[in-house]
């Protein structure tokens, strides 16, 4: 699922942008009224695509972009600028690195066009594009694109990979050291030998009393959260 964050201080006409977003498919929907608020939120969200209003009510949207270019994962991410002053576009696309802009007011069709280009590009950016893992075996080096992972299990001092497309041991690491290796704005770890890819959950299974419940889209192992850390996936996820 491709997350998007939509930061616009006047709230009909964020609504407004969310109900039209709402018509595309596969997407989960963040929205912040301010600067700070958007910060915050990234503590928490992974997002994919950035929405963002140049005139904020504590931060400019380009005060914004700057900050949220700084955090890596986020360095080259789809930003567009919603603005009523197209001749702030020179200088966005040369400091922040903006993909484009919406101009109020802006009309639906034009606005999906544009929003269904991006998350094709996200949706299909090659694993060479990607960030990757790299380890060395025994045998061979492995490199593992970091957003293909569903999630990772600990196995006595070992470390199992399960991807999208298989799952590979790793010997000799632990939990802690496979940490450091991942970003943590979209990694958490949810029990003592579970660490999940936020982005690629599709449903919690939440039961009381009892480890809850992590399933990935078409596949069919699971991940399981004990209580110590349940507060906090729910903190970081919208299920």
């Amino acid at each position: 699922m491709t997350s998007i964050l939509v930061v616009e201080d006047h709230d009909l006409e964020r609504k407004n942008l969310i109900q039209m977003l709402q018509a595309l498919e596969d997407v989960q929907i963040v929205e912040a009224s301010s600067g700070k608020k958007a910060l915050h939120l990234l503590q928490q969200h992974p997002i994919d695509l950035f929405l963002l209003d140049i005139q904020l009510p504590d931060l400019s949207g380009f005060t914004l972009a700057k900050q949220i270019r700084l955090i890596p994962e986020y360095e080259f991410s789809y930003m567009i600028f919603i603005t009523t002053h197209i001749y702030y576009q020179l200088d966005a696309f040369k400091s922040f690195h903006c993909y484009d802009f919406i101009e109020k007011p802006y009309k639906k069709e034009e606005l999906l066009t544009l929003i269904k280009k991006l998350l094709r590009g996200i949706r299909q950016t090659t694993p060479l594009q990607k960030q990757c893992l790299t380890f060395e075996l025994p045998d061979y080096v492995l490199k593992v694109p970091i957003d293909d992972i569903f999630f990772i299990e600990s196995r006595l001092k070992n470390c199992i990979l399960h991807t999208k497309n298989w799952s590979e041991q790793i010997p000799n690491i632990t939990m802690k050291k496979m940490l450091t290796l991942l970003p943590n704005h979209f990694f958490m770890q949810t029990h003592r030998s579970y660490i999940v890819n936020l982005k690629n959950i599709s449903q919690i299974e939440k039961k009381s009393r009892q480890p809850w419940t992590i399933h990935f889209p078409n596949f069919p192992l699971q991940a399981y959260v004990s209580n110590t850390y349940k507060k906090k996936l729910l903190e970081k996820t919208l299920l």
